[in-house]
C-alpha cells in the first residue's frame, strides 16, 4: 500500500497532464494524495475490521471530501447521505483502483476474487467493473506468490 500511495502522489500532478518521459521530479511540492489514496486505505479498514465495504467508502469519503473523486462517486456520496447505498453501475477503473488490499490479503485466488467483487459492486456493479477490480486484485496475489509476468499476463487475459 505504502508504493501505491506513493505512486498516487507522485502522479498526482501528471493525472490531467500526461507526459511520456521517465525524467521527472519524484515528489513535487504540488504533489498530494487522491481519491485512489483515500479509498486504497478505505478498502484496506474494510478488510481489517469487517462489515460491508459500502460503508467504509462513504466514511472514508466524506472525511476527505476533496480527494479528487469522479462524479460518479461524488454522487454516490450525495445519495448515500440520504441513505441510498444503492451502486451506479460503473465500469470506470475506480474499483480496480481501490482494490490492491485485497490482493494481499487472502491466501486463495477464489478469497481474492470474491472479495474484490465485493469491493468493487458497492458502486461499480456494472460487469467491466467488477473485472478490472478482480483482475487488478488477482495480478496482486499473484505477484506476491510468485508467478512469472507471463503467468499472469496468460490468467488475466
Amino acid at each position: 500500500m505504502l508504493g501505491s500511495i506513493i505512486g498516487d502522489i507522485a502522479g498526482s500532478i501528471y493525472e490531467f497532464h500526461n507526459i511520456k518521459t521517465k525524467q521527472f521530479e519524484l515528489f513535487s511540492m504540488s504533489g498530494h494524495f487522491t481519491d485512489d489514496s483515500v479509498l486504497s486505505i478505505a478498502t484496506a479498514d474494510w478488510l481489517l475490521h469487517g462489515g460491508e465495504s459500502a460503508t467504509y467508502y462513504e466514511d472514508w469519503g466524506n472525511t476527505y471530501p476533496f480527494a479528487g473523486y469522479g462524479h460518479g462517486f461524488a454522487r454516490w456520496l450525495d445519495k448515500v447521505a440520504e441513505g441510498d447505498f444503492s451502486p451506479y453501475n460503473s465500469c470506470g477503473n475506480g474499483s480496480a483502483m481501490r482494490v490492491g488490499p485485497v490482493g494481499w490479503a487472502f491466501d486463495t485466488d477464489e478469497d481474492v476474487l470474491a472479495s474484490a467483487k465485493q469491493s468493487a459492486e458497492c458502486t461499480h456493479n456494472h460487469p467491466e467493473g467488477i473485472k478490472g477490480a478482480q483482475a487488478t486484485a488477482l495480478c496482486i496475489f499473484m505477484g506476491r506468490h510468485g508467478a512469472s509476468k507471463e503467468e499472469i499476463r496468460r490468467t488475466i487475459a
